[in-house]
């Protein structure tokens, strides 16, 4: 089959639109999931981890709602990170308004942390035992990144703090 320069743009155009829909299709769904991620707080995000669908779906809107009260504290927490740090590049240094910015952070770092642990104490007090075990498992799976060097540990590691948890011994 001889194919004709109108039938070789005929395919060049169907696979340009192919690859099209593909890649518009891909960054769609991207943006549709970055919206529902963005809609949960991060302090509380972790929770959904290890719930079934249906309660990650009913505990969506609480979330959001969360966030939504959560994120001027941490926009006022950048802020006051920003001018430490705008203060930590002058030169000379003026100690008295570094110290008066840090103890602002501070301030705004409690309130954020005072609410968020509110928050997640609401949250978790909805779920049953066991789903509170699923979540609490992400937790018990995070590592304090100084401890053994700060490398990645074996599973031996692993299996042997799952063991304390569990009362066994080492």
């Amino acid at each position: 089959m001889v194919m004709t320069r109108k039938r070789a743009m005929l395919w060049v155009l169907l696979v340009s639109i192919a690859l099209n829909l593909f890649f518009i299709g891909t960054i769609g769904a991207r943006l549709l999931d970055r919206s529902d991620r963005e809609s949960t707080p991060p302090s509380l995000g972790w929770i959904l981890r290890g719930l079934e669908p249906q309660m990650q779906d009913s505990l969506r809107p609480q979330l959001q709602r969360y966030g939504e009260s959560i994120r001027p504290m941490r926009g006022q927490m950048f802020r006051a990170q920003r001018e430490v740090n705008r203060l930590l590049a002058q030169d000379p240094l003026d100690d008295e308004a570094i110290q008066v910015a840090f103890e602002e952070l501070r301030q705004i770092n409690l309130r954020y942390q005072r609410v968020s642990h509110e928050q997640t104490l609401a949250v978790l007090r909805q779920l049953a035992p066991e789903q509170r075990s699923r979540v609490l498992r992400f937790l018990s799976g995070r590592r304090n990144p100084t401890e053994d060097g700060g490398g990645r540990r074996s599973g031996d590691d692993r299996r042997r703090d799952d063991d304390a948890r569990n009362g066994e011994p080492n």
